[in-house]
């Protein structure tokens, strides 16, 4: 039976970000479905960013048309400067007074730190926060099963974890793919592919694999895939020409250009600081287009990664593995074939937008 939606989020396209794109996709596919779908965003539905205002514009939605309400919570996005206590209080009082509240945690709360000992009234805040939230809905959506250490379950709700899924269809023509290859590497050499948005953190992990990399697999090319590749080129030819020489990055590309480049990849290298998660959608594109990729296991990967084998893990820092398993797939075209097959086999299983379609439908009640 079709299901109504209220879909609460901090961004929505045409702005840029990760969780906007992620809500696009999820409100798309439900309405696919058969669902009807309202997206409610500061700046475009909603006249403030989760305040008074906003608070009385859906109490009239949800008494006009009923149906679930879901929060992709964000605590920095819903305004107050990550501090909205009143909104998550008032999400709680609605769901006491009957409505079906829903909330996806994207991510839980800031951290205690020592280092920055302002951000602890924050963290203190944001706890309360997630603590309310969960006493407002009987299902919450974790995107991470790491979260579950984080958010204790209240008042009988449960956790149910929903992965995020790769925000790039895969490209079928068979042209393209070869047109990237040929972009990438003009003499058939083997490419080694990073997709990403070239952030910070996943940066300074980059340029601590690169140099075991170019110098043991020493006739591959490198391919930067995504958004900020260009950049993160021109920033590493201050500290290796050698390796600028050998690689080639896309810069913005369409999101069939994207496909056809990870398609044109022989294996993909994703370093995370904190380890992969379902959280990446940056590993789950290469996932899901059946690339063999090398990853890292850190503090936050989940016991799926290891239990599955869906891609080649080694610890977080220790590059010369990283380096070595990266080799071993170039070398064995066959273990690299199985291991991009196996890959794409989880990520339809266990991570794909279908799999958060039937969590989502299956899960929640028929509503009027």
């Amino acid at each position: 039976m079709p299901l109504r939606w209220h879909i609460l989020t901090g961004e929505y396209p045409p702005a840029s970000g990760g969780v906007g794109d992620y809500t696009a996709q999820l409100a798309d596919a439900l309405a696919a479905a058969g669902d009807s779908v309202t997206v409610w965003t500061p700046g475009q539905s909603l006249p403030d960013r989760f305040g008074r205002k906003s608070q009385h514009v859906l109490q009239d939605a949800l008494l006009s048309t009923p149906g679930i309400l879901l929060l992709q919570y964000v605590p920095n996005a819903l305004g107050a400067h990550g501090l909205n206590l009143p909104f998550c209080l008032w999400l709680r009082r609605i769901a006491r007074g009957g409505a079906d509240v829903r909330v996806m945690f994207h991510e839980p709360y800031f951290y205690f730190t020592i280092a920055q000992p302002w951000r602890n009234a924050l963290a203190l805040v944001q706890r309360t926060m997630a603590s309310v939230l969960l006493g407002a809905t009987k299902t919450a959506y974790i995107s991470t099963e790491t979260w579950r250490r984080y958010l204790a379950p209240r008042n009988g709700s449960s956790l149910e974890v929903l992965p995020i899924p790769s925000n790039i269809p895969p490209a079928l023509a068979a042209d393209a793919i070869t047109r990237q290859r040929r972009a990438m590497a003009p003499s058939g050499q083997p490419v080694v592919g990073h997709f990403g948005t070239y952030g910070d953190h996943v940066e300074r992990e980059l340029l601590r694999i690169l140099p075991p990399l170019a110098q043991r697999c020493a006739t591959a090319r490198f391919a930067f895939i995504g958004d900020g590749s260009s950049e993160f080129q021109s920033r590493l030819s201050a500290r290796y020409r050698d390796i600028v020489a050998r690689s080639w990055a896309s810069g913005w590309m369409h999101a069939a250009d994207v496909s056809a480049a990870l398609r044109a990849c022989d294996v993909l290298v994703q370093p995370y600081p904190d380890g992969i998660t379902t959280r990446r959608t940056s590993a789950m594109a290469g996932l899901q287009h059946g690339v063999p990729t090398v990853t890292t296991l850190g503090a936050l990967t989940e016991a799926v990664w290891v239990k599955s084998a869906a891609v080649r893990l080694t610890p977080v820092g220790d590059v010369n593995a990283f380096a070595k398993e990266v080799d071993r797939l170039l070398r064995d075209s066959a273990e690299a074939q199985a291991l991009g097959a196996r890959g794409a086999d989880v990520y339809e299983r266990c991570f794909s937008l279908e799999r958060t379609l039937a969590i989502l439908r299956g899960v929640l009640p028929d509503t009027p």
